[in-house]
């Protein structure tokens, strides 16, 4: 037997969306930031994205800007079920205050995004201090 080449691609697209739909999709990971989502302008903030065990590459999107993005490697496991990433953000400012989720990757799927986390950046210490001083 005899396949066309374009008979042969259908037939591998066929067999890829019966595997697909046999998966179902991945599991949403969970984003949260440390210590807090909002945060004095100038403070440092890690975004932690957490899914399943196993996963290796977490991506940190900008859900405003979908081109906006940042892969990492997993940090640690988090007993034998869980997974994270760590995305460090050394000094938050208007630029960063944005919606955030995150992803992983599985043989080259990526999963669905997590819930939007909202960094929110409010005025630094000495910026509320100044103002206080000057009425």
């Amino acid at each position: 037997m005899c396949l066309h080449p374009t008979g042969l691609l259908g037939l591998v697209l066929l067999l890829g969306q019966t595997i697909c739909a046999q998966e179902g999709t991945l599991p949403r990971p969970s984003i949260s930031a440390e210590p807090d989502s909002v945060i004095p302008r100038g403070r440092p903030v890690t975004i932690v994205c957490r899914g399943p065990a196993g996963f290796k590459t977490f991506r940190l999107e900008n859900e405003e800007d979908t081109n906006d993005f940042k892969d990492t490697r997993a940090s640690s496991p988090l007993g034998p079920h869980q997974t994270e990433a760590r995305f460090l953000i050394p000094a938050v400012s208007e630029g960063t205050a944005t919606h955030y989720r995150c992803r992983y990757i599985k043989e080259h799927v990526w999963s669905e995004p997590s819930e939007s986390l909202e960094l929110v950046v409010t005025a630094s210490s000495k910026e509320t201090q100044v103002v206080a001083a000057h009425p």
